[in-house]
């Protein structure tokens, strides 16, 4: 190559004669006139070595290690080495940048170029080798090369391999290595590195930034909240040269906005949120940070259409369509799922949140299994008897053509009456239909020598508010074991509406009408008002207002609780605890306490209270389990009865 095409443009800086070479501007930094110099020379006088050497030196001092290399100057082995390694590391830049900016295979090129200079070096120094400074630098480079291929096992297994040599890591190769430990799932190191950077560089932005993530994720809400509201405060709302408006003020305010939905206070996120995109509607930091606010308060339809147009502005976003993934499958629209997720895998495979929409997609894929059990003990000669237990469990199979999944049910119910054992055993094969706003069952049964039973159920939700649902049961197992003991079985039909405003309210109206064999009928009604009046990282407290009532025809006496007239008013408080959660795994504790009073005809009123104390075990993604113990007391026909109970739901796919 000639040495004038190197750079074409210096000469006309320098300002100086092609022939002159009596000042060296490299006393004042400025390089590029040196090189324009010397350039010139080489020019006139190919063979100089002395100019040769000295454009060599200037357009290393410049970055230009391409051209550097093209001008072929003597060298020596420790300067060849330099070069090279500068080489590498320029490849790393531009790598990085094709990441950033390209897509599909494309996009990793130069990172693998890069990384495949340096593997020898790397495996030879993860077996024992001592590097010199050079080679030292090249490993540093390394750690930043893994860290942005997304290989971050490796980048984390050589960041660790040097800290146990106690050789130096440069500030810039640990925050790279932040992202990495992020990646892996431990926060806590990216904690300790991102910290370092940010006490060395106060205004690096992705640092704080990362810092702020690796907080939230090592569940230190209130730390991350303080952390981001801070770092935001101390930006300018406008850039210093142009007077726009700094768009990285605006991108920490967004994320000090979003920080308010992960620690759980979304009212306060809802205002901020909502004020943001009144000032920039059409921004798109700020409406995926609307989108995540809806999909936490309940209302994935809106959380919908937000993401939808925000892929509008920002179609390249791999992080959007893996979010509208997985909300459309929390809509039922299983093709639309997959056609999100594919849209994300072809953009970014291996980002996070493709990553995350796979696993969730993945678990919609495998079977159910849905497990209620209950135990209670009470009086010998109580109306539930001394010992009770039930069983309700559902397998459910994969998808079938998407929008279908066969289920097996069983039902089991024991209860022991002074000596004398009642049961209600049924079994049951069904298929559950579910698309869009709709999920229907149908289901066969039988059991307990009586008939064969059709159950059906409905449940339509029009919105993200509103929730409509039905059952029939020819043969229900809503009804006591005392009535089974006595041959009597019901039918049941059942009708209700919720009305949820959002995460915390509810409004709930339910109606049943139950059909014995012995030609009692029982209509019953019950409405109830949750409210979830505190929520935040740790504790959140809540109360439910009720109120039900029933009515029975049967006047005659009957060894079940047949009341003729009943009704009753309760409030429950209660308040939970999250005690430990990393990721997808969480330990949470309750306390409910319940008092109300009871009202039957014919006898006196009667006082109701229960509480209750339970575990919630999210084990997984693919496995929860709650479990509780209990004490409850209420009147039954003008006499108070105690119980202690127990619980476990456990809700496992496979």
């Amino acid at each position: 190559m000639h040495p004038r095409r190197l750079l074409p443009t210096l000469l006309l800086l320098t300002g100086l004669n092609a022939h002159s070479t009596a000042v060296d501007p490299a006393a004042d930094g400025d390089w590029a006139v040196l090189l324009g110099q010397q350039l010139a020379v080489l020019d006139w006088q190919p063979d100089d070595p002395a100019a040769r050497r000295t454009a060599w030196r200037a357009a290393m001092r410049l970055g230009l290690y391409q051209q550097a290399a093209a001008l072929a100057a003597p060298l020596t082995g420790d300067e060849q080495r330099a070069m090279e390694g500068d080489r590498i590391a320029l490849e790393i830049r531009y790598g990085i940048i094709d990441r950033n900016t390209l897509r599909g295979p494309a996009r990793f090129v130069r990172l693998d170029q890069a990384l495949t200079a340096s593997d020898t070096l790397a495996a030879e120094f993860l077996a024992g080798r001592t590097p010199d400074a050079e080679e030292l630098r090249r490993l540093s480079d390394r750690l930043s090369a893994l860290a942005a291929r997304r290989r971050t096992a490796d980048a984390v297994e050589l960041y660790e391999t040097l800290l146990q040599r106690e050789l130096p890591v440069p500030l810039w190769a640990r925050k790279a290595v932040a992202g990495s430990y992020l990646e892996r799932r431990r926060p806590q190191p990216a904690v300790e590195l991102y910290k370092q950077v940010v006490t060395a560089s106060p205004d690096d932005f992705d640092a704080n930034l990362g810092l702020f993530y690796a907080l939230v994720e090592n569940e230190e809400l209130d730390a991350a909240s303080a952390h981001i509201d801070r770092f935001a405060g101390r930006l300018p709302e406008r850039r210093h040269l142009d007077g726009k408006y700094n768009g990285e003020r605006l991108s920490a305010d967004i994320t000090a906005d979003q920080a308010r939905t992960y620690a759980d206070r979304l009212q306060a996120a809802e205002q901020r949120i909502s004020a943001r995109r009144s000032a920039i509607p059409y921004n798109s930091e700020a409406r995926q940070a609307a989108a995540s606010l809806y999909l936490a308060r309940g209302w994935p339809q809106l959380g919908q259409q937000m993401l939808r147009r925000t892929l509008g502005s920002d179609p390249l976003n791999p992080a959007l369509h893996a979010d509208l993934a997985e909300t459309l499958l929390t809509l039922q629209d299983w093709p639309a799922a997959r056609a999100s997720l594919d849209d994300a895998e072809r953009l970014d495979r291996d980002s996070s949140g493709a990553r995350r929409a796979r696993e969730t997609l993945a678990l919609h894929d495998r079977h159910e299994l849905h497990v209620e059990a209950g135990y209670g003990q009470g009086k010998d000669n109580g109306f539930l008897g001394n010992r009770d237990w039930v069983v309700d469990s559902f397998l459910y199979s994969r998808p079938l053509a998407e929008r279908w999944r066969v289920f097996a049910h069983n039902y089991s119910s024991t209860a022991d009456f002074d000596g004398s054992l009642g049961r209600w055993l049924r079994s049951g094969v069904g298929a559950e239909w579910r698309w869009l706003n709709w999920r229907l069952t149908g289901e066969i049964n039988g059991g307990s020598n009586t008939k064969p039973g059709l159950t059906a159920s409905a449940r339509w939700k029009p919105d993200d508010h509103w929730t409509l649902y039905g059952t029939a049961e020819s043969v229900t197992n809503q009804i006591a074991l005392r009535a089974v003991a006595d041959g009597v079985e019901a039918s049941r039909v059942s009708v209700g509406a919720d009305w949820r405003a959002h995460e915390s309210r509810n409004f709930a109206l339910a109606l049943a009408a139950s059909d014995f064999s012995d030609n009692n009928r029982r209509t019953a009604v019950n409405a109830a008002w949750f409210e979830r009046w505190y929520s935040g990282p740790r504790w959140m407290f809540e109360t439910t207002l009720g109120a039900d009532a029933s009515h029975n025809t049967l006047s005659s006496p009957v060894s079940y609780f047949n009341p003729a007239n009943d009704h009753s008013l309760w409030l429950t408080a209660a308040i939970e605890n999250l005690s430990w959660r990393h990721y997808d795994y969480s330990f949470r504790q309750r306390l409910a306490l319940t008092g109300g009073r009871y009202w039957q005809a014919d006898y006196a009123a009667g006082a109701i209270e229960a509480i209750e104390y339970t575990h919630r075990w999210e084990l997984d993604r693919n496995l929860s389990l709650r479990y509780g113990i209990g004490r409850s007391l209420r009147p039954y026909d003008g006499v108070s009865e105690g119980r202690t109970f127990g619980t476990l739901v456990m809700l496992w796919r496979f």
